[in-house]
């Protein structure tokens, strides 16, 4: 007799009501509400640690390669002879670097320049052109433009490439990625202020991945000289 009584009343049990569906759901949703924003959190946390990953790479190239031909290579702001030269003077070079930055087609998820907006295109060919760094083989191959990209972005844009040229010398060249807030070119903006001083926007994790600014290093001929401009030389 009680076993059929437990029978009808498991029977009669069709499903759960419709109060018991809502406190589940409201459970859910909770619980999404709270591990989002850390799922989020350790995915940007993931970006800063591989740009940082990518600019230590590209800062090994940069030292491989001044010591191998005793010169920085130039960006396209530079003099086209300048650029020639420090693009194309590999003996063992089987693809030449371009003289001039080649046609942008896409934005690749990044804002650039002054313009939050991302329509400052004469920026965007400048800094951040496909190819910028284009293959400088010797006997040990240093970059190439897919081997290091901006990690914010949708994995077209490379690393970006400042260089400055004073009397057909290179200064320094500078090398930086766009940081979590994927707007590039606050080195360049003067949004901080030091002593006095405009300086660009250095991406700081004290923070938080929500930290403005962008990630950087200099390699400089004339350090005075690359302070004056950079402040720090190295953001990582």
């Amino acid at each position: 007799m009680l076993n059929h009584l437990r029978l009808s009343a498991i029977r009669g049990r069709k499903g759960f009501t419709l109060i018991e569906l809502l406190i589940v759901i409201a459970i859910i949703l909770i619980l999404i509400a709270i591990a989002l924003p850390n799922f989020l959190e350790a995915q940007e946390r993931a970006r800063v640690v591989k740009a940082a990953g990518h600019l230590r790479t590209m800062e090994t190239a940069v030292m491989e390669h001044m010591i191998q031909y005793g010169y920085l290579y130039s960006d396209y702001n530079d003099s086209a002879a300048l650029t020639r030269e420090t693009r194309n003077h590999q003996p063992f070079a089987t693809t030449p670097c371009p003289v001039f930055a080649p046609i942008i087609q896409g934005d690749g998820g990044l804002s650039y320049g002054g313009d939050p907006n991302g329509n400052d295109r004469g920026f965007h060919q400048t800094f951040y052109a496909p190819n910028l760094h284009c293959p400088l083989t010797t006997p040990i191959r240093y970059i190439d433009g897919q081997a290091t990209n901006d990690p914010w972005s949708d994995g077209t844009v490379p690393v970006g490439m400042d260089s400055r040229e004073v009397d057909n010398v290179i200064k320094y060249s500078a090398y930086f990625v766009s940081g979590p807030d994927r707007h590039a070119g606050e080195w360049l903006r003067g949004c901080d202020n030091i002593a006095g001083k405009a300086v660009g926007c250095a991406y700081s994790p004290t923070n938080g991945t929500k930290s403005r600014g962008d990630l950087w290093f200099v390699v400089a001929n004339d350090t005075q000289f690359a302070k004056n401009e950079y402040i720090p030389l190295k953001t990582f």
